[in-house]
């Protein structure tokens, strides 16, 4: 695959996740007693990640991650590190994914994004930091999950594919 192919699909990720840190900051009326919605970036990392870790570096990955923390006013660093260990337990388990059907890719990541915002809701209270409430984040984290599979649809209608047995990555190898 030519490397200009590889930028688009990385370009097309920085700009996916712009927009959805773009209308994270609008002011739709999140008062009391709404569900919150899910975090549609850390299911686009899931879904590239187990499809083509070539498109999704970790440079790209952290720095992405990071303007997240500063545009949306987490604890800096506490979420990209959390996504990215995630991110990199994922791309450990891409050789197992490729047999695996797609529900029990779901079933792995649903896991993943669960152990996630569980991660960062504990440290946060370990380090007595400001918390939302357990069943705001509880609900955020379903959300996630439930978004997951069409993020992943989406994700496969766009380009981002599984390699086919035989077909060599960016970097050459594999397949």
């Amino acid at each position: 695959m030519a490397a200009k192919s590889i930028w688009g699909y990385r370009a097309t990720f920085v700009g996916l996740s712009a927009l959805i840190f773009f209308f994270a900051l609008l002011p739709f009326d999140a008062g009391d007693g709404n569900v919150p919605g899910p975090d549609l970036v850390i299911a686009l990392v899931a879904a590239w990640v187990l499809r083509r870790p070539d498109y999704l570096p970790v440079w790209l990955l952290v720095i992405v991650l990071l303007i997240g923390d500063f545009v949306l006013m987490r604890p800096l660093g506490l979420w990209t590190l959390i996504v990215f260990l995630m991110s990199e337990y994922l791309r450990r388990r891409v050789d197992h994914a490729e047999a695996a059907p797609f529900w029990s890719e779901v079933g792995v990541v649903s896991i993943c994004i669960l152990a996630a915002f569980a991660a960062d809701y504990l440290v946060l209270v370990l380090l007595l930091a400001e918390t939302p409430p357990i069943l705001g984040q509880g609900l955020h984290a379903f959300a996630t999950v439930v978004f997951y599979p069409a993020v992943a649809i989406f994700s496969q209608m766009i380009g981002v594919r599984r390699l086919a047995p035989g077909e060599l990555d960016s970097l050459g190898t594999r397949a």
